[in-house]
C-alpha cells in the first residue's frame, strides 16, 4: 500500500547534472539559438612576425602623416576660408596660420567672427526650450531609450551654458578662433593616432596588409574631408546663434562626430570577407 520513497541522488551526481545543464544553457541566446564564438576570440593568433610587422607599419604610416602635415594644414586653411568667405559671415579671416604649442600639432588659420554673448530674452527662450526637451525626452517609448538619454545629455549641456551666460555673461573664456583651431587640432590628432589605434584593434588580426593599409587610408580620407566642412558649419551656427551654442557644438557635434565615423569605418573593415577570420560552424 505504501510506495517506498526514492533515495535522494548523491551530491556529486546532483553537482554534475547542474553543471551539465548550465553548460548547455550558457551558449544559448535569448531565443534558444546557439551563440557562436566571436571570430576575434576564435581566430586571434599573434605570431611575433605579425606583431613586429604591424608595429613597423604603424611607424611608417605615422611618418607619412607627419611629412604631410604642412600640406594638410594648407589645404584645410584654404578650404575653410573659402567656405567662410562664400557664406558671407561677418568677421576677419586670414590665411596666416598659427602653429600649435605642442610637438606635431598642425597649424590652423586665424578666424575672428563678430559674435557676442546672448541677450536676456534669448536666454529665457533657451531655458524654456531646455525644459521642454527634457520633458519630451521622458515621453519617448522604451525602444527609444538611448535617444532619451542623448537628448537629456544635450539638455544638461545647453542648460549649463544658459545658466553660465545668465550669471557670468562677460566671463566666457573661449573665442571662435580657439574653437575652430581646437577642432582642427582634434581631427589632426585622430589622424595621427589612427595607425596606433588600428594597431591595437585591427592589425593584429589575420588580415592582409592591403586591408590594414586600406582601413587607415579610409579613416584618413574621412577625417581629412570632414574637418574643414564640420568647422565651417560650426562657424555658421556660431554666427547665427552666438557663443551660447559653442558648448553644445564642442561636446556633441565636434570631435564626437569624427569619432563616430572613425568607429563606423572600423566596423565596416571588420566585416570585410576573409576566410581566415571565419570560425568553423558549431553543430
Amino acid at each position: 500500500m505504501f510506495r517506498k520513497s526514492a533515495r535522494p541522488a548523491r551530491p556529486d551526481f546532483q553537482h554534475s547534472v547542474v553543471h551539465a545543464v548550465l553548460g548547455e544553457l550558457t551558449p544559448r541566446g535569448a531565443r534558444g539559438g546557439r551563440v557562436q564564438m566571436h571570430r576575434s576570440i576564435w581566430g586571434l593568433h599573434l605570431p611575433p612576425n605579425r606583431l613586429a610587422g604591424s608595429v613597423l607599419l604603424a611607424l611608417a604610416l605615422t611618418a607619412v602623416m607627419v611629412l604631410l602635415r604642412e600640406s594638410i594644414a594648407t589645404l584645410w586653411s584654404t578650404e575653410l576660408l573659402w567656405w567662410l568667405t562664400h557664406m558671407e559671415l561677418s568677421g576677419r579671416f586670414t590665411a596666416v596660420t598659427e602653429h600649435g604649442h605642442l610637438p606635431f600639432q598642425i597649424a590652423t588659420p586665424v578666424v575672428t567672427l563678430f559674435v557676442s554673448a546672448p541677450p536676456t530674452t534669448t536666454l529665457m527662450f533657451n531655458a524654456i526650450g531646455v525644459v521642454a526637451v527634457w520633458w519630451l525626452a521622458g515621453m519617448l517609448p522604451d525602444v527609444a531609450r538611448p535617444g532619451c538619454y542623448l537628448l537629456r545629455f544635450a539638455a544638461i549641456i545647453h542648460g549649463a551654458a544658459v545658466l553660465f551666460f545668465w550669471i557670468w555673461p562677460a566671463s566666457f573664456p573661449h573665442s571662435v578662433n580657439e574653437h575652430i583651431g581646437n577642432g582642427l587640432q582634434q581631427c589632426w590628432a585622430l589622424m595621427l593616432l589612427a595607425p596606433w589605434i588600428h594597431l591595437c584593434t585591427y592589425y593584429l588580426f589575420a588580415v592582409t596588409w592591403g586591408q590594414r593599409i586600406a582601413l587607415t587610408a579610409l579613416t584618413w580620407a574621412y577625417l581629412f574631408l570632414l574637418a574643414p566642412l564640420l568647422l565651417a558649419l560650426h562657424a555658421l551656427v556660431l554666427h547665427a546663434w552666438g557663443l551660447l551654442a559653442m558648448p553644445l557644438l564642442h561636446l556633441l557635434f565636434g570631435v564626437m562626430v569624427a569619432i563616430i565615423g572613425f568607429v563606423a569605418i572600423y566596423g565596416w573593415a571588420m566585416s570585410w570577407a576573409n576566410a581566415r577570420l571565419q570560425p568553423t560552424p558549431i553543430p
